[in-house]
């Protein structure tokens, strides 16, 4: 099965689409943790943010 990974600046909006598709017959669909701002960190925490 293949993964829906859904994310957004901080995760808080991709936590509640996911919910929504999840809901919505979209079963592997995930919301990313701590969206795109904690996946920078891990990578490269000198990245430049917006």
């Amino acid at each position: 099965h293949e993964h829906l990974i859904i994310y957004c600046h901080h995760g808080m909006r991709s936590q509640r689409a996911a919910a929504w598709l999840r809901q919505h017959g979209f079963r592997n669909a995930q919301s990313m943790r701590g969206g795109i701002d904690a996946w920078a960190d891990l990578i490269d925490p000198a990245m430049p943010r917006y």
